[in-house]
């Protein structure tokens, strides 16, 4: 949803079953109160040059994504040449599944895939 100044957000109903649907839903509800809020400006924002161009790359698939289709992500973490690790994750994989994403993460900075 975007409000009148252009920000968009997850309408909160909406928040558990659209976003986080693998998260607790008393944590999602508190997710959904406190997100922050992007405007939508930042969608045509150049971010200069793609670092994994040069650079080993990692990505996590969120399997049970509503948000970003699991498909796109598969493109997106190929045309990287990324290591992949692949969860049953909502969008919210990195509240689902800590421990694997920070597995991830301890991976990527050593470098390993």
């Amino acid at each position: 949803m975007f409000d009148k100044g252009g920000f968009a957000y997850i309408n909160p109903l909406m928040f558990h079953d659209g976003f986080a649907q693998d998260v607790n839903a008393s944590e999602a509800d508190i997710m959904a109160v406190v997100q922050k809020p992007a405007n939508q400006s930042i969608l045509a924002e150049k971010s200069g040059p793609s670092a994994w161009k040069q650079l080993p790359s990692w990505y996590q698939i969120s399997e049970s994504d509503r948000v970003i289709p699991p498909d796109v992500q598969r493109m997106f973490a190929v045309r990287m040449n990324a290591a992949i690790l692949s969860l049953n994750a909502s969008h919210a994989s990195l509240v689902s599944h800590l421990n694997e994403i920070a597995e991830l993460i301890l991976c990527a900075t050593k470098g390993s895939k």
